[in-house]
């Protein structure tokens, strides 16, 4: 799934989340970075379309049976695009 992310967004953990001050790992419990509230939203809105579109029984982020993944509207940038590239 962490794969996903990096290949569909073009992000690494740090995009989303917050650096242990310590380690300066990525501290992955803390919601201190707002683009992880953002992915958890992205996150459900891609399983609920999948859902109510595509008749997927329980879709999960990762599953290849997904017909919309965040490569859909993202193709590889940290940002989505609107449909024809504006």
């Amino acid at each position: 799934m962490i794969d996903d992310f990096t290949d569909e967004l073009g992000v690494s953990c740090s995009f989303c989340h917050a650096e242990n001050k310590e380690t300066h790992k990525p501290d992955y419990a803390s919601d201190e970075k707002p683009e992880k509230e953002i992915a958890r939203n992205m996150m459900q809105m891609t399983i609920g379309i999948n859902e109510k579109y595509f008749a997927l029984a329980h879709p999960m982020i990762g599953d290849s049976l997904l017909a919309i993944t965040c490569a859909t509207c993202h193709h590889g940038q940290p940002q989505p695009t609107a449909p024809g590239g504006n």
